[in-house]
């Protein structure tokens, strides 16, 4: 497990400190300027209250509890995942862990955009499927309780939603969410837990015995429509914005949560239940706690009479702006908004008015703020600024045009336009003509500086660049701010992306992972780099390899570059005669003087507009294994998984087989055929294609199925004989064991399986990263041959996880080993084992 949780974290804090493109999923309701937007807007500065909802995983969150809230209650909403679900399966793609993660959270990122609220991230490690909170709580630890702390400090929710509330079962990270929320908001109250973010981060205590901030529980802790006090939200009511549910609203933007193939559950009752709100304190839970009105603000201190007075102007304000909305006249709705946000100013004036001795309205600085972002919308505030590049370079320089508007009959007289800088850049030139564009230049001194810890618990960091737009409406003076961004077009798409600096060199090695079997000879091989310059300036690098001892490479190659742009470079490297079994990194560098460039920056596979960045190196891995000469594959792969690769590495033969293949394809001319991970369910063609693969067995061929969840396994039944994932009994876990390090037992050590061509022992199982495997066969017959037993800690042995049968000449293999995560890892007993199940055909 270390092993695993440091990988995870490593992938995490890459994924922290890297900026990413805006997703590439269609936006959702709610994410635009237009009028239901703006009435929006309106109706959501007239509501105080703060909701925020905890839960572990991306996809665990209520869809529609948390649009009912924020959509129809107008509530400031937000969500705290507290892991970016980089542990879960992939049906996009061969993305895992950190790679997954970054995926998960832009689906996540696209659906808050359509619930319409805001989202922060933990750092928790998601290591998989845990069985037990004590596990759990043992490897996230008090780092993950301490961002839970600083969060609600930070955005001091009025009511916290536990969104595992009542949940002591299944799966130990929801568990642990659900344990850990109420201690959390216990904690944030008390200035002798983590008083560090108090002295050093200027964070406040929230909530107090005196004036708790209470917690609500869902209908997933057993609340139902009857529960006492339980209050149920008409979530299926018709929106008279939008003209849908809240229900249905929120499954739209649910659906984003594509790689976990969510689409395929959209039609589940259980996304259609009905919604309970309850206290976890057993207390009446008022329903007008969910959308405050401004006049419930507490004054602080204030004149009472004159402080409520003022906010009931501001609410009648806010009501009559949303009339004149409604009916298209944004004069009035600008002037009834500029006339709200005036009565907050009479308690709290900004900092540029009249010094104030009531200047500590964190409620009336937040109203402001909405009414700000309303009154931007009402009167059109539009405010563009496009850079001329997306990818920045310490020591170039990068132009910004910028622009703005605003609606004619608002009154609304703008002002300065200026750029918003970081540390670290200067503006070197500025044109501003009126009625034009405005031109910036702005030179790159030096890199961003580090994320703070607020910075790490947002969906993306924050941009580098902003532009403000100052304005005037009805003597109201405010500003609009929008990130600097760039866009970038081809035939078929476009791109806006965030400004980011990048090293001026980054790297792309083929191959990324090497075999070399200590059997064979070692011969020299050859390392193609991909050398990309983000630098507009002309330049010359050395490109080469740096080698572990006793290992070398052909000389650096010179490469020049006029501007940005990729060249190519092949070089050489040769492993010494001997080798003794383990990994060897080779790093790819771009050397240009004394600076040395050793950056891999890649879009991933299944979202090109992410891009990955991790050091640009190739693995190799020298494993003492015997691989059946000539041994040819057949591959019948879901989404672009890794195993395919990682056998061609060891010198295997394999084809991919598409529709066709299988439905024509002589399959005589393979030694085995591999059935990828969850197949069944997302090659809609496999199902008809069995039979001719159960005659390919028939014939002598070996087939080795993969694991596939239960649902669709259960129902087609593809084995040749009947066999089962489901659960003993209904509402048990199915069949998986997650320890990775968990004992094997060698039922029948003289099996075949385990010893043609490599003798496996206990030390093939060493090593290996997550878990030991999933969806194994829980009810299978006399027929099958199970040579393994393993379990996790305290649990009875399962024996399915590696179960085969002779059908006909051939055999037949399920296995719900996880070889998917084991083999691209390198992991020394999984390749040899898979091996083995791939020479199950070839003479003993």
């Amino acid at each position: 497990m270390k092993r695993f949780v440091k990988w995870i974290v490593a992938g995490i804090l890459l994924l922290a400190g890297a900026p990413f493109c805006k997703a590439q999923f269609p936006p959702a309701p709610g994410t635009g300027p237009g009028l239901p937007e703006t009435i929006e807007a309106i109706d959501s500065a007239g509501v105080t209250t703060r909701i925020l909802y905890i839960t572990a995983h991306p996809d665990d969150e209520s869809a529609t509890l948390l649009t009912y809230l924020a959509r129809g209650l107008h509530s400031d909403v937000a969500l705290l995942t507290l892991t970016r679900g980089e542990g879960g399966q992939n049906d996009l793609g061969p993305e895992q862990a950190p790679q997954l993660g970054l995926i998960r959270t832009q689906e996540l990122l696209a659906a808050a955009h359509g619930y319409g609220i805001k989202l922060f991230f933990g750092s928790a490690p998601d290591f998989g499927f845990s069985k037990t909170t004590e596990e759990t709580q043992r490897i996230w630890g008090d780092p993950v309780l301490g961002e839970m702390v600083r969060v609600i400090r930070t955005y001091r929710p009025n009511i916290v939603i536990n969104g595992w509330g009542g949940v002591h079962g299944g799966h130990g990270h929801h568990q642990t969410s659900g344990l850990w929320t109420p201690r959390a908001v216990l904690m944030a109250g008390d200035p002798k837990a983590f008083p560090e973010q108090l002295s050093k981060e200027g964070l406040a205590v929230w909530g107090s015995t005196a004036n708790p901030v209470p917690i609500l529980d869902t209908e997933r802790g057993g609340a139902t429509s009857n529960t006492t006090n339980g209050y149920s939200l008409p979530v299926d009511e018709v929106s008279a914005l939008w003209g849908k549910t809240w229900r249905e609203i929120a499954l739209d933007a649910f659906a984003n949560h594509r790689s976990q193939g969510i689409t395929g559950f959209l039609g589940s009752p259980f996304l259609r239940r009905p919604l309970v709100l309850v206290r976890e304190d057993g207390g009446k839970l008022d329903p007008q706690s969910l959308a405050r009105p401004l006049h419930s603000i507490d004054s602080g201190g204030r004149p009472e009479a004159a402080f409520q007075a003022a906010l009931t102007r501001a609410e009648t304000d806010i009501q009559k702006a949303h009339d004149a909305a409604l009916s298209l006249h944004w004069g009035e709705a600008a002037k009834d908004l500029a006339d709200a946000a005036k009565q907050t100013d009479l308690f709290y004036p900004r900092p540029d008015g009249p010094p104030s001795a009531l200047l500590s309205g964190f409620e009336l600085e937040a109203v402001r703020n909405k009414i700000d972002r309303a009154l931007a919308l009402t009167a059109g505030v539009y405010v563009r600024a496009e850079a001329d590049r997306d990818e920045l370079i310490v020591g170039e320089s990068f132009s910004v045009t910028a622009e703005a508007r605003c609606r004619p009959d608002a009154d609304c007289l703008l002002g300065d336009l200026d750029l918003v800088l970081p540390d670290g850049m200067s503006e070197t030139k500025n044109q501003k003509e009126p009625g034009k564009s405005s031109q910036f230049q702005v030179q790159v001194d030096s890199p961003p500086a580090a994320l703070t810890e607020w910075d790490k618990l947002q969906p993306e960091p924050p941009p580098l660049v902003f532009a403000k737009q100052n304005a005037i409406v009805a003597g109201y003076r405010f500003s609009a701010t929008i990130p600097v961004t760039h866009i970038s077009a081809n035939s078929t798409r476009v791109v806006r992306a965030p400004l980011r600096v990048t090293p001026a060199y980054t790297l792309a090695v083929e191959p990324r992972q090497q075999i070399e079997v200590l059997a064979r000879d070692h011969k020299p091989f050859d390392v193609l780099l991909r050398v990309h310059s983000h630098a507009m300036q002309a330049g010359k690098v050395s490109v080469g390899l740096d080698t572990p001892p006793g290992w070398s490479a052909s000389q650096p190659v010179p490469l020049e570059f006029t501007a940005a742009g990729d060249k190519y470079a092949e070089l050489t490297v040769t492993p010494p005669a001997k080798l003794a079994t383990g990994n060897y990194t080779i790093t790819a560098f771009a050397k240009r003087g004394e600076e040395k460039f050793t950056t891999s920056l890649e879009p991933l596979p299944s979202l090109p507009t992410q891009l990955w960045e991790e050091p640009a190196q190739c693995m190799v891995r020298a494993l003492d294994i015997n691989v059946p000469e000539n041994l040819r594959v057949g591959y019948i792969t879901a989404e672009g998984e890794p195993i395919p690769e990682a056998l061609r590495s060891l010198g295997i033969h394999v084809e991919t087989l598409d529709a066709a293949a299988l439905a024509f394809s002589d399959f005589s001319r393979f030694d085995a055929i591999v059935v990828g991970v969850r197949a069944y369910e997302l090659r809609p063609e496999l199902p008809s294609a069995n039979q001719r693969l159960l005659d390919y067995v028939s014939n002598g061929g070996t087939l080795v199925v993969q694991y596939n969840r239960d649902f669709i396994w259960d129902r087609v039944m593809p084995a040749p004989y009947p066999a089962k994932i489901a659960p003993d009994k209904p509402g048990a876990p199915l069949p998986r064991i997650t320890d990775e390090n968990s004992p094997v037992k060698f039922l029948k050590p003289d099996d075949p399986l385990l010893n043609h061509p490599n003798k496996i022992t206990q030390d093939d199982f060493k090593g290996w990263v997550q878990e030991r495997g999933l969806y194994f066969w829980s009810q299978f017959g006399d027929q099958y041959t199970a040579p393994l037993a393993m379990n996790d800690p305290g649990e009875p042995e399962l024996n399915g996880a590696l179960v085969y049968t002779h059908y006909g000449k051939g055999t037949y293999i399920y296995t719900g080993i996880a070889f998917f995560r084991q083999l691209p890892e390198g992991v020394p007993g999984a390749y040899r084992l898979f091996v083995n199940l791939l020479s199950a055909s070839r003479g003993k």
